[in-house]
């Protein structure tokens, strides 16, 4: 009877272990189920298309990202929304970076290849505008080889493609080839208006008809320009006879037609024709687009062309009207677009006044649009490895989980046979056997426990490793972007000044020349010094002690250094030397040229970090108000010097008195410099013996000590 009761008890848990298993992988499945069937692929499409039509394109990416991981959305779709996104947020690296993953990724699909083409077709248009065409050309043509293959051919998709392969091919001398591409583009444009005649249909035409006669006219195909106005001039007459067209729409007519105005006075200048391409011009100016601030410069394209200079630079004078009105940044696509054709127009105009003007400015604004540049690239290369480190964390977690949960499932099943065969075998021994697990589990803890605190301390090393590397990283990051703001303001300057000297037909007199030559000299020397600190900046790590073979007073270091910094010449500060009586006709031991080199590191540190001289308030009698410097030069005990540098600046804060001696350390942005001369002066200092501190104690600015031993004999 006992027999029969524990069989059926065995056979009951046995049961209900089994439906339990069962239970919980029906649940996983379900709940790993509900996204695809709540949310389908294309409604999630529409959803992401919303956002972007609204211009969200910060949301894009955030329900990009959902629906990917939710499974709704494949990788390939996924990048190239991100792509999409990307590119008309301005960062056109990353754009590159998610295109690039489409088109190099594995098609399975009809849904992958919708999203291949798409990518491809921006990202060769993107190549194409930085200039890059065999690149261009590389994604292109297999992209139009797959629209070829395709049952469901997209004829605008294939237009575009054929016209960006046209103007490739065209820039890089197969012209033959380019011209059958635009024949192909045409035809496919036509096909695609006859199929479906809409307006927005027709625009898509007359905007790629337009790109075809641009690309032809800046490569001077003079000789097969003129059918391709005719061409579009058709489609142009046939968008007005359209019926239901919004203020949108007759906005873009005028567009249009004002285009192929400017497009006819280019070929006829290219063809010798002057006075009929004057008449396209003039009735060009008399469309309302030619009449807009956009319009006139547009119109420079044509007055460049036609030696009309002066016209094109009075055009260029609203320049930053149109920048501004487009809410555009000044940066290197701009200058390259706008600000470098200004100067050239100015300069055939022979505008001189407004080309120095120009030219300064334009150093200006292209050093901060370089360092904007590199800020953004720096973003957006940030982005990209903090999404592929992203990706790698996530393939390895659900790995891990996946083995995880293999390994539990064959826990289970080797746990369900040894409780089983206990139940039918070893009943009589259950309490013995479960004292035993219930050991060996305690110990398996034990063991898991200090393996997990041996984890947290591997995960806490590798935590600081990380900190000081991303440390070491932004330092890097910061000291490379100050050289080479610090090498290119003076180096923009040489090459101001030389392109002004060197222009034809520029005449100056011996002050304007003198000028000239003091500024060339001025910003030589700059970037002679600069050169030689980096070249210093390798001994800081030098211990050994400096050679101290010269007999000097410290008059003579007090001099050689004022005389090197030049702060007494300094016309924004007043600078005073004190030497202490005693020490004046003292001689000792040091090395004149490296205890030089440390005070006028120091004195040119007080010269800087002072207010410029337009802080002064002149009155009638002088000037109100003008910062100070000083060195004094005091004994220190029996056997040391002090040269004490005091300035009115902006001072240190007393927390900052060590840090500020590190390399490429700068605590204002504003100042320019390398963050290296703090550094440099004491290890010189240091070497002979000596040390430079900052005097916490002082407020009304900065106050550095620099101490030397006063040695008798070298």
């Amino acid at each position: 009877m006992n027999k029969k009761r524990l069989a059926e008890a065995v056979a009951v848990m046995m049961l209900s272990v089994l439906l339990l298993h069962s239970c919980k992988e029906n649940a996983s499945s379900v709940s790993k189920q509900a996204p695809k069937e709540i949310i389908s692929y294309s409604h999630a499409d529409s959803i992401i298309f919303a956002a972007g039509y609204a211009q969200d394109y910060n949301k894009v990416l955030t329900l990009v990202d959902s629906f990917y991981n939710m499974g709704v959305i494949s990788e390939i779709n996924a990048n190239r929304w991100r792509g999409v996104a990307y590119n008309y947020l301005g960062q056109q690296r990353s754009s590159e970076f998610y295109y690039k993953r489409v088109v190099n990724a594995k098609i399975t699909n009809d849904a992958d290849r919708f999203s291949y083409i798409k990518s491809a077709r921006r990202l060769s248009e993107l190549l194409v505008r930085r200039g890059a065409y065999e690149d261009a050309l590389k994604v292109s043509l297999p992209a139009l080889q797959q629209l070829s293959d395709s049952a469901s051919e997209n004829m605008k998709d294939k237009a575009i493609l054929l016209s960006t392969i046209g103007t490739c091919q065209l820039y890089t001398n197969q012209r033959k080839q380019a011209l059958e591409s635009y024949d192909e583009s045409y035809r496919l444009y036509m096909e695609s208006v006859h199929a479906d005649r809409t307006d927005r249909t027709i625009n898509d035409a007359i905007t790629g008809l337009g790109n075809i006669i641009r690309s032809l006219l800046n490569t001077e195909a003079y000789d097969v320009v003129e059918p391709w106005i005719v061409k579009m001039d058709s489609l142009e007459h046939e968008l007005r006879t359209l019926e239901g067209r919004n203020e949108a729409y007759i906005n873009i007519m005028n567009k249009h037609r004002a285009d192929i105005l400017l497009y006819k006075a280019g070929y006829l200048q290219g063809t010798n024709q002057p006075t009929l391409a004057s008449q396209a011009y003039q009735e060009y100016l008399n469309t309302e687009f030619g009449q807009t601030a956009q319009g006139k410069i547009a119109a420079n394209e044509y007055l460049m062309r036609a030696n009309r200079f002066s016209e094109a630079a009075a055009n260029y004078s609203i320049l930053d009207e149109v920048i501004e009105g487009q809410g555009a940044e000044m940066n290197l696509d701009n200058i390259h677009d706008y600000i470098i054709p200004k100067l050239k127009a100015n300069v055939k105009a022979g505008r001189r006044d407004s080309v120095v003007a120009m030219a300064v400015d334009l150093c200006d604004v292209l050093d901060s649009a370089i360092h904007k540049n590199k800020s953004d690239e720096s973003a957006e290369l940030a982005t990209i490895y903090g999404t592929e480190q992203k990706e790698t964390e996530i393939a390895h977690q659900k790995a891990k989980i996946a083995e995880n949960e293999a390994e539990l499932s064959n826990q289970r099943l080797i746990t369900l046979g040894v409780v089983i065969t206990l139940l039918l075998v070893f009943f009589t021994i259950y309490a013995f056997k479960r004292r035993q697990h219930e050991k060996l589990l305690t110990d398996a803890n034990t063991k898991l426990a200090a393996a997990n605190n041996e984890l947290e301390v591997k995960n806490k090393d590798l935590t600081v490793a990380r900190e000081k590397a991303e440390e070491a990283s932004k330092m890097k990051t910061n000291f490379i972007m100050q050289i080479s703001h610090e090498i290119r303001t003076p180096l923009n300057a040489v090459c101001g000044f030389s392109q002004v000297i060197t222009m034809p037909g520029m005449e100056f007199g011996e002050e304007e020349l003198a000028e000239i030559n003091s500024g060339i000299v001025e910003n030589t020397e700059r970037i002679t010094g600069l050169v030689n600190k980096m070249l210093e900046l390798s001994d800081v790590a030098n211990e050994s002690g400096i050679e101290k073979t010269d007999q000097v007073t410290v008059k003579d270091i007090a001099d050689a250094a004022v005389m090197k910094s030049g702060i007494d010449k300094a016309t924004h500060l007043h600078f005073q030397t004190y030497v202490d009586h005693d020490l004046i006709e003292h001689t000792f031991a040091s090395n004149l040229e490296q205890a030089t080199r440390a005070l006028s590191l120091l004195l040119d540190n007080a010269m800087k970090f002072t207010h410029p001289a337009e802080a002064a308030v002149k009155v009638a009698g002088g000037i109100d108000k003008m910062e100070k410097a000083s060195l004094k030069v005091q004994p220190n005990g029996e056997d040391k010097v002090d040269f004490i540098i005091s300035d009115t600046g902006i001072g240190v804060p007393p927390e900052e008195a060590e840090h500020i001696f590190e390399e490429f350390v700068q605590l204002d942005d504003y100042y320019d410099g390398t963050g290296i001369g703090l550094t440099l002066a004491r290890s010189i200092a240091r070497r002979l013996g000596g040390d430079i501190v900052l005097d916490t104690t002082y407020s009304p600015g900065a106050r550095f000590v620099f101490t030397l031993p006063l040695e008798e004999k070298a």
